[in-house]
């Protein structure tokens, strides 16, 4: 099936499943891009080096969030917040969509981890979003491959060490902290992400594919458990 797409770029082929042709490289460049699964219209932003959020655009609802940061040794892990929070949005924002995002109800304030999702817009969830996590992690991964890591570590919550290890072939690896901490390997050793496909056109500017409906060879559709990612917050 042909998938749908926000820009026309010259990638490889889409798969046989339904998918939706993320602007990885506008995203990259602009600082936002949009993602469509079903009857949900999402923008997808970039901030600083390493804040990427999601909202919904037919209220600009904000419905996700991941944190990272490359500079530190640990590389997801607590939610940022002030100043990092009060970072401005792409300025694309106001010239294609007409929207200023300078005070809205950011996730933040009560998810104390760095990678939350609604809910409603996870895998089985009442908005029919498919693959939001994976999207948000294969941006992550691939930002950090460009700045040339050879690992992605990350501190799980609760019993999220699964959920990283199924998904992305997080491992292990050998520390003297306390902490237990979940490893990605990065470069061509790693672990394909199973309904998200980075593709490289001839230019070298990538774009995504995401599988936009379930799969049924991929047992219970495996998605980012809720009530530990929500740790020390408050649900709403």
């Amino acid at each position: 099936m042909k998938g749908q797409s926000d820009q026309h770029d010259h990638c490889a082929p889409e798969r046989k499943h339904a998918t939706f042709r993320f602007g990885f490289a506008r995203l990259q460049e602009k600082g936002l891009a949009c993602f469509r699964t079903g009857r949900t219209h999402l923008v997808v932003t970039f901030r600083g080096t390493g804040m990427i959020d999601v909202f919904d655009r037919r209220d600009w609802r904000h419905i996700a969030f991941l944190d990272f940061d490359l500079q530190r040794e640990i590389h997801l892990d607590s939610a940022f917040g002030s100043p990092l929070i009060g970072l401005p949005f792409s300025a694309d924002l106001g010239r294609t969509m007409g929207i200023s995002l300078h005070r809205f109800d950011d996730l933040r304030q009560h998810h104390h981890y760095g990678f939350f999702v609604r809910p409603d817009y996870r895998n089985k969830g009442r908005k029919g979003v498919w693959n939001l996590d994976e999207l948000m992690m294969a941006i992550a991964l691939a930002y950090a491959e460009a700045h040339y890591l050879q690992w992605f570590h990350i501190k799980p919550t609760g019993d999220t060490t699964a959920y990283y290890r199924r998904k992305y072939g997080a491992t292990r690896l050998p520390t003297t902290a306390a902490d237990k901490i979940s490893s990605i390997q990065l470069g061509p050793g790693r672990k394909p992400l199973p309904h998200v496909h980075l593709i490289r056109n001839a230019g070298g500017l990538p774009c995504i594919d995401v599988q936009t409906a379930s799969d049924d060879s991929w047992p219970s559709d495996f998605t980012l458990p809720q009530k530990t990612v929500e740790e020390k917050a408050r649900c709403f």
